[in-house]
């Protein structure tokens, strides 16, 4: 189920289709007269409910000179109001039975509560209140600062992968604002100050640049009452656009990296790829083309690289089209012996795979795709958590309705010719981590 959750949400970002209104998914959106889209998914199997804000704005969005601020300011989020002081937000809402917690991504920064349904006022009123009326203490904003500078060094420290990880994708996306990393930088973090997060919030932290969805135990009515109620009076901000730059066609890149404390050798092959934004007719043969070749164990990459010729320990390929710029496609393996050796099989067994994939497979690897979207039915938390995503990177309801359709519609050749453009055009970095004793191959 993890696997499934992990492929669709980041895949496609577009799970909810006729499959799963028969399955009586009942999903609406509206908007406050401020701006807010309010999306309600009903589920009213059990007394609970989830609500996610997604605030349309994440490391990508960050000045230069201030690569960690998206990060810092969901920490001060838990600092306080006027109204609910000193970091008593959480417990308030954990005496209540709620969990909550945020994150910070490239695209959104998102907050959450799952709670009873009796509960629910509770945590409107707490998010709502600290959507524009956060405190900006100086102690504690330096306390949180060093809170950020710390994880962001443990980050590196604990993870030798880590620094594999952020010279990829510097390497790949170059000036793209997708290189840097949502840890923020270590020199930029050091200098922020407490005015660059008030002007971070004031702009950003606003009902117009927010999505709010409310999944479980609700209706559209309620829904609608509760949302005027408490996010209805914010005052709307002036939002800036982040520009994206185009991405230099065909370019290719290589990192290789022996780090201590790295025991198995890595192999990560990421490709640049269309997105919900980006030429987003082709994320449905994305979604497909990855299902088809690492959906199980007995995918071709899997059987022909893991199984048979024992290149590799393990091997998985990925795609996310949910992102307001392009998306990404990536190929990770543990190799066994020779890089090269693995890579010259890699290049064989994927279009191998391409010449093997038939209309019966095709069809095989659709169906398996769109069953796999019962499970989300019962789950209102990870409903909340996709509907939201792709609504705070520019998608719809009716593009996200109309999910199974478009799947049943990819064609043999399409599929193919995406994976061909891909391998063949794409900007793409490939990159190798060895351990430290290991000499590169």
């Amino acid at each position: 189920m993890l696997k499934v959750f992990a492929l669709l949400i980041a895949l496609s970002g577009a799970l909810l289709s006729h499959e799963a209104k028969a399955l009586d998914f009942a999903m609406e959106d509206f908007y406050l007269d401020n701006g807010l889209q309010v999306i309600v998914v009903e589920n009213h199997k059990a007394p609970i409910v989830k609500q996610m804000l997604f605030y349309k704005i994440g490391a990508a969005d960050e000045k230069a000179g201030q690569k960690g601020i998206a990060h810092l300011l969901e920490h001060m989020m838990f600092r306080g109001t006027d109204k609910v002081k000193n970091q008593t937000l959480n417990k308030v809402l954990e005496e209540n039975g709620a969990e909550s917690n945020a994150f910070t991504a490239q695209d959104v920064t998102a907050y959450h509560q799952f709670l009873d349904i009796s509960r629910l006022e509770l945590a409107m009123f707490l998010e709502a209140d600290r959507m524009r009326g956060l405190s900006f203490d100086e102690k504690a904003f330096v306390t949180e600062r060093d809170i950020v500078f710390q994880e962001r060094k443990q980050v590196i420290e604990n993870n030798p992968a880590a620094k594999f990880f952020e010279s990829l994708n510097k390497t790949l996306w170059q000036d793209h604002p997708y290189g840097s990393p949502i840890t923020g930088l270590d020199s930029d973090i050091a200098d922020l100050s407490v005015d660059d997060a008030k002007e971070f919030y004031s702009e950003y932290y606003a009902p117009n640049n927010a999505v709010l969805v409310l999944a479980g135990d609700i209706d559209v009515k309620t829904a609608k009452e509760l949302a005027e109620k408490y996010y209805g009076s914010i005052k709307p901000s002036d939002v800036k656009n982040t520009d994206y730059p185009e991405m230099p066609a065909s370019f290719k890149g290589r990192v290789e990296m022996s780090l201590p404390d790295v025991k198995l050798m890595r192999f990560v092959k990421i490709f640049v790829a269309p997105s919900l934004n980006y030429d987003a007719d082709k994320v449905y043969a994305f979604d497909l083309l990855s299902q088809y070749l690492s959906g199980d164990e007995n995918a071709p990459l899997y059987q022909d690289m893991v199984v048979e010729d024992k290149v590799a320990l393990n091997i998985d390929a990925s795609y996310n089209g949910v992102a307001k710029s392009y998306g990404s496609f990536v190929i990770s393996a543990v190799p066994t012996g020779d890089v090269r050796k693995f890579e010259s099989k890699l290049e064989e067994t994927w279009h191998k795979a391409l010449k093997k994939l038939t209309e019966e497979k095709l069809a095989q690897v659709k169906k398996k795709l769109l069953a796999d979207m019962i499970y989300l039915k019962d789950n209102p938390e990870t409903l909340a958590q996709i509907t939201g995503r792709v609504a705070a990177v520019g998608g719809s309801l009716e593009y996200i309705d109309l999910y199974a359709d478009k799947i049943n519609g990819v064609t043999l050749d399409e599929v193919k010719q995406v994976a061909e453009e891909l391998w063949q055009k794409a900007p793409q970095v490939t990159g190798v981590l060895y351990p430290e004793e290991a000499e590169y191959e």
